[in-house]
């Protein structure tokens, strides 16, 4: 049961982290295109799904650990495709932890900061679909 539980939650938060990630990328693709107004208005949407985003990697990385020392007992029986999955899960925390350094800055008109987090959101998805191709390598 607990395992059970432990896996939905690891599930609820890939989920929310990959959700995340698109709708943002859909989102700036719809905001490059809309009026001046309209961009003020939809600006508002992509810091609340990155807000759903860190919950899911939250929930993730919480899950996860908890999957690995309920069925493993420790990180170091795991093969090679779990660490290069785990680092990049790593990248991707790291990233997404400076992205929310410099939202505060984007959303206060830093063109800089709103500059950089367009080059590192970009490496988000990528990070992202390597994390899962090593997890379903090393979990079948």
């Amino acid at each position: 049961m607990l395992d059970h539980t432990l896996l939905i939650v690891h599930f609820l938060g890939l989920a929310m982290g990959m959700a995340s990630g698109f709708s943002n990328m859909v989102m700036a693709g719809v905001a490059a295109k809309a009026t001046a107004s309209e961009q003020a208005i939809l600006a508002r949407f992509p810091p609340a799904m990155s807000r759903v985003g860190v919950i899911g990697l939250a929930l993730l990385w919480v899950s996860g650990f908890a999957l690995v020392l309920t069925r493993y007992g420790t990180f170091a029986v795991l093969p090679g495709t779990f660490h290069a999955k785990l680092t990049a899960v790593v990248l991707l925390t790291i990233v997404v932890a400076y992205l929310n350094v410099l939202m505060p800055k984007a959303q206060r008109g830093d063109a800089a900061a709103r500059a950089r987090i367009r080059m590192l959101g970009m490496t988000t998805g990528p990070l992202a679909i390597l994390a899962v191709i090593f997890a379903v390598i090393t979990f079948g």
